[in-house]
């Protein structure tokens, strides 16, 4: 399902990564699993939350049997954007699989035939959908998880991007101070551009981005960080 931010592009990459430095029996956990893309690359036992509650609510849907629709009119799209009902699962298929570029309810995005967007992330989400079978859902903010022990894959939303809207702000100074806290037990990577100066990158990664007005595609360099504490394991 397309999700602002997402890593479908280069999941497989961060995914390897992330195993690279994953230690035995370690548990996966994933505080911001927005359209689960590195999530579903990952092996073993995984835990994965998010702030907005009709996301998760949505996953927890999936695994229990519920099947998404083909097509979703621009009516019921506003419906679903004005009732904003969080534990309806089609509230986050359409914030997120029909509106423009993955926004939070950033517009209904016109489509038909093989192209439209309903489809699209229905098919995309079904296939996922053996990946993250046996993933515990959370419902929570990243504030209210106490990691010990674990593999940790933080992707935020990045500071001085679009804001994803699905929150009326984000902590960058909390969740930077957060991760020196959780690094003292467990392995923290986190996506980002930047980073505070504790903080190093370990990877870098191209991707394309979409067309612009202007008819281009522009690249990105996505980067890994980790606390200084840490770093030095995935840089031997």
């Amino acid at each position: 399902m397309q999700y602002l931010g997402g890593k479908s592009k280069i999941r497989k990459q961060v995914a390897a990564f992330l195993e690279s430095v994953r230690k035995p029996g370690q548990v996966y956990f994933e505080p911001f699993v927005g359209g689960g893309s590195v999530l579903q690359e990952i092996p073993g036992e995984r835990i994965a939350a998010d702030g907005n509650e009709a996301l998760i609510a949505m996953y927890c849907a999936l695994q229990a049997g519920w099947v998404p629709p083909d097509f979703v009119s621009e009516e019921e799209y506003k419906y679903h954007s004005c009732m904003r009902n969080i534990s309806d699962p089609m509230t986050a298929f359409c914030g997120f699989g029909v509106s423009f570029a993955g926004k939070w309810f950033g517009g209904y995005a016109r489509s038909k035939g093989m192209t439209c967007y309903a489809g699209i992330s229905k098919r995309s989400l079904l296939k996922q959908l053996p990946r993250i079978a046996d993933v515990t859902f959370e419902a929570k903010s990243f504030t209210a998880h106490s990691p010990s022990g674990n593999l940790v894959y933080c992707d935020p939303p990045y500071a001085g991007t679009t804001a994803y809207g699905a929150f009326g702000g984000f902590d960058h100074d909390l969740f930077w101070q957060t991760m020196r806290s959780w690094s003292v037990n467990n392995t923290i990577v986190v996506s980002e551009y930047t980073a505070p100066s504790d903080f190093i990158c370990v990877r870098e990664f191209s991707s394309q981005m979409g067309l612009t007005t202007a008819g281009e595609r522009p690249k990105r360099t996505e980067k890994l960080f980790m606390h200084e504490s840490q770093a030095d394991m995935a840089l031997i």
